[in-house]
């Protein structure tokens, strides 16, 4: 068989994996990640279909598109007012989050240097804090479109759509700092707060920005066959201007796919004279795109992962000790906010690594940092962990999730007559002749 007709069928395959994994994730609720993963591995490291080396460089591009894709099929589908009460509380679950991942990271990462897994001799608490920045946040890749699927309660979903997004940017700007500190670069902590500051409020800005631009030029092509490659070009362009300007790219697109996905809100508070909203035939083709990009990056994760076997084991344990940490710190940052037990440990189970991860292990090697060369095979195995672990997590909660809410509508309606009842008692008289009552009326009304 030719090398053309190989690619063919490798792609049909995985479209046709992507397809029948979201019709098992509809009736079972185990995600569609797992089969698509699995598909990569084999045509990767077990028949070989797939060189290492050249998914290495297209890495970059594959994960940049991915992002932009993703970000604004999530981000269009938040309304902001739930948005609003879900900001607070992402943002102390990402913050909490991200510094435990962090920890964890760094300090069993120096105890498999200790043993030989990893170098031993160049290993330091830099180049763990480094892998625990790289892994550090959940993925909106992985998050987003299983959260859709799922069909949870709105304010659950935006807390952790929100979340995703924010890790993303730390994890982009707490590695990039860190990968220039072990090049020789001076370490400044006021520096990298002032660095992360930037980084969210030029995002914010700029995603604000163009999708006003968007709701102003919508008028030249609403209702054009071309509406799509129109919005898709602008959030290409948005995020290359956004990168230039030293911003979070990913907060740019869902800032600007938030505006989007609210512009007949937004133009009444701006009090635009014409009503703009987002085509319907748009949203179907995003979703179309949206579908091909994500089957491609969970094969993508299959076909990295590859010998030596010692470091996917000790990716393995790296993300099974993300699992550990992200109990504990899922609780401490929900408490009292008025989830049930089974949403604690949905938001517990919701942090599956991703593209973001794939990008940033590919920095150190390319900065000289002596010692991170094999360190792709460690954070995919760490990866692909926490997707399987999300995997098999998440439908386990979400049935617990409806036993609750299943169990708190029977205590209701079992409640609702007797709400409803009450009970007089009627004085009767006494009979002449034994002097006693009789038997009293108790009328229910």
């Amino acid at each position: 068989m030719g090398s053309v007709e190989l690619f063919l069928l490798c792609i049909a395959a995985v479209f046709l994996i992507g397809v029948v994994g979201e019709l098992v994730f509809a009736r079972t609720g185990v995600p569609d990640v797992v089969w698509l993963i699995v598909v990569g591995v084999f045509m990767g490291p077990v028949f070989g279909l797939v060189e290492r080396k050249l998914l290495m460089e297209i890495a970059p591009f594959f994960g940049a598109l991915t992002l932009v894709i993703v970000l604004f099929d999530g981000g269009v589908r938040l309304r902001l007012n739930e948005l609003v009460s879900a900001a607070p509380r992402s943002l102390l679950l990402a913050v909490s989050g991200f510094i435990g991942a962090v920890l964890a990271m760094a300090a069993v990462s120096m105890l498999f240097a200790q043993i030989g897994l990893l170098p031993k001799a160049s290993w330091t608490w830099t180049h763990g804090l480094i892998l625990g920045a790289i892994v550090g946040g959940a993925s909106s890749v992985v998050i987003m479109p299983a959260l859709d699927l799922a069909g949870l309660d709105e304010r659950l979903s935006n807390l952790l759509k929100l979340e995703s997004a924010l890790t993303d940017v730390l994890c982009v700007v707490g590695a990039v700092t860190l990968i220039d500190l072990a090049g020789g670069g001076a370490f400044d902590k006021d520096a990298v707060f002032s660095t992360l500051g930037k980084s969210f409020g030029i995002g914010l800005l700029y995603g604000v920005l163009g999708g006003l631009l968007w709701i102003v030029l919508h008028r030249l092509w609403g209702g054009s066959k071309h509406a799509y490659p129109i919005t898709l070009s602008g959030l290409l362009m948005l995020y290359v201007v956004t990168s230039r300007a030293d911003g979070s790219a990913a907060l740019a697109i869902l800032a600007a796919a938030i505006v989007i996905g609210n512009a007949g809100s937004v133009t009444q508070l701006l009090k635009m004279r014409d009503a703009v909203a987002l085509e319907l035939d748009v949203e179907r083709f995003h979703g179309v795109v949206s579908f091909m990009i994500k089957s491609f990056f969970f094969c993508f994760i299959g076909l990295m992962l590859a010998p030596p076997w010692s470091l996917i084991g000790v990716g393995a344990v790296l993300g099974l000790a993300l699992l550990l940490v992200r109990w504990p710190t899922a609780q401490l940052a929900l408490r009292g906010a008025g989830f049930s037990q089974g949403e604690r440990g949905l938001v517990a189970v919701c942090m599956p690594r991703g593209m973001a991860a794939g990008v940033l292990a590919i920095l150190p090697a390319q900065a000289g940092i002596a010692g991170m060369q094999q360190l792709p095979v460690v954070v995919f195995s760490c990866v692909t962990v926490t997707i399987l672990a999300f995997a098999v997590g998440m439908p386990i909660m979400t049935h617990r999730i409806a036993a609750e809410v299943s169990e708190a509508e029977d205590s209701s309606a079992s409640e609702e007559p007797l709400d409803g009842l009450r009970i007089t008692a009627v004085e009767q008289p006494v009979t002449e002749e034994s002097g006693e009552l009789e038997h009293p009326t108790i009328p229910l009304t």
